[in-house]
């Protein structure tokens, strides 16, 4: 692991920033947000809070669902028990701070194309996390409250908002392209203003996004473009990360702030287990601990609670390692995206001739930079790929089960390759409430029924139903 650096304050000042309500109006216009605030401190809010809880819903859900871990007290997830999870009012209480940046980096006298970049991939990488979890989601219409006086915003369709987010991430490029540097603090926790690391990040996430809707569209060009560029993230060194300082609860690790009862609450998942193993896989002593007799032991996803906690008596599944995620305020860092997951987007893209290259060795390369990330020393890497099991053989099978390992903690990616592929193949838990489904989306929340009721039920109807069983758009494509 790296050497952390410590954040800035402003991380603090800006985090006090953040809206705290539910519905479109007080978010659109909230009196308790300053009128006229530095890109600076905005900038601290918005690239801290996203990524902040990105790993936050990775370690906590996105583990979950894919199976990587399960939990032996409170199961209603892994057993499907879902609602909107929360994520709806955490987006759509943030994007007006980065719409502010937006209009900021273009107003005469404080216009910066490096702030214009960080803004609009951070409203694509908002709007794209909002369409992947909801299918149809208010867009066009959801942050003019302010400026129009549109406080019931329609839904668009999941097509209109990825032509949307891809847009807005080509536009990112461009912006970034011209290289204009942030004078004095540019309160960027990721990567402090740099507009060629960001113009690497904006890059990978349009591959992510292409790779997205590519059983939807022909991709060919535009993945092959990005590569062909070479402006994207291509080495450990240029991970979207945010590390804390620990000097406060706000920028330390969550986990580490919370009781030890609740770190206990989750364990390594039985399907975790079979990957790791089968693997012969460093990681699993990197992320987990052997139990109290000394063995690797796991736990099933979806058992219910009183199911949970008897199979926790009785077998004692492995706990997460401790010293890791919760002892240390600083050693686990939260991430947008790594080089791993572009490595595995190249060597799919590969495989399928979306883009030309060699997909065994980009599937290499997506293994090096997973390991190498977690500290794994260079000599063991070497002898992890030597291994039958773990070897390169074409398929796509083996390419999205290490994909899904080195998704851990990225937010629900591994869920949206799953929904999107079909694999690794994942099967409901023995006591989940989905008649066996495995589930493909978040229910819209409460709030909108009463709030945005019209729009709502126009949405409802569009895709079909509020149920954690209908597939988005590009799900359903069969262009493979």
């Amino acid at each position: 692991m790296k050497i952390y650096k410590i954040l800035s304050a402003t991380v603090l000042a800006g985090a006090m920033l953040v809206g705290c309500t539910d519905d479109f109006e007080a978010t659109n216009m909230n009196p308790n947000r300053p009128e006229n605030v530095s890109a600076n401190l905005l900038t601290a809010t918005v690239t801290s809070e996203i990524t902040r809880r990105l790993t936050d819903d990775g370690y906590d859900d996105g583990n979950t669902i894919t199976q990587l871990m399960a939990k032996n007290n409170f199961p209603g997830f892994g057993q499907f028990e879902w609602d909107d999870e929360g994520m709806w009012s955490f987006y759509y209480n943030i994007l007006p701070e980065v719409n502010d940046i937006l209009e900021i980096s273009r107003t005469e006298g404080s216009q910066n194309s490096t702030y214009e970049g960080i803004a609009l991939t951070m409203r694509a990488l908002c709007f794209a996390n909002l369409t992947d979890m909801y299918i149809n989601v208010p867009y066009s219409e959801a942050l003019l409250g302010k400026t129009e006086g549109i406080f019931k915003p329609k839904y668009d369709n999941q097509e209109d908002i990825y032509n949307g987010v891809l847009q807005d991430l080509a536009d990112a490029d461009a912006a970034f392209a011209k290289n204009e540097a942030i004078p004095g603090n540019s309160g960027d926790v990721i990567h402090n203003g740099d507009p060629l690391k960001w113009r690497r990040l904006a890059n990978s996430l349009r591959l992510r996004y292409l790779m997205r809707i590519s059983k939807r569209r022909d991709v060919s060009s535009e993945m092959q473009a990005i590569v062909s560029g070479g402006n994207y993230i291509m080495d450990n060194a240029d991970n979207a990360i945010l590390q804390f300082s620990g000097t406060t609860n706000t920028d330390s690790w969550p986990e580490s702030t919370g009781r030890i009862g609740g770190f206990d609450e989750k364990s390594l998942c039985t399907t975790g287990l079979e990957y790791l193993t089968r693997f012969n896989d460093p990681r699993l002593d990197i992320w987990f601990d052997r139990n109290t007799d000394g063995n690797w032991v796991g736990i099933p996803i979806g058992l219910n609670q009183d199911n949970a906690r008897a199979y926790d008596d009785e077998f004692s599944p492995c706990r997460l390692d401790v010293n890791l995620f919760y002892f240390s305020r600083t050693d686990a860092e939260a991430f947008i995206i790594k080089n791993s997951e572009v490595q595995f987007i190249l060597a799919e893209a590969a495989q399928r001739g979306f883009i030309s290259g060699d997909a065994e060795t980009y599937y290499n390369a997506g293994i090096e930079a997973s390991l190498g990330y977690w500290g794994v020393a260079a000599e063991d890497i070497t002898t992890y790929l030597a291994q039958e099991a773990v070897a390169y053989d074409g398929t796509l099978e083996l390419l999205l089960t290490q994909k899904t390992l080195a998704l851990w903690n990225v937010d629900f990616q591994g869920w949206f390759n799953y929904r999107r592929t079909g694999l690794p193949a994942l099967e409901a838990g023995p006591d989940n409430l989905n008649q066996d489904r495995y589930p493909v989306r978040f229910l819209y929340p409460e709030s909108e029924q009463n709030d945005n009721k019209e729009n709502y039920e126009a949405a409802i109807q569009a895709i079909g139903g509020n149920d954690i069983n209908i597939k988005g758009w590009w799900e359903t494509g069969d262009r493979y």
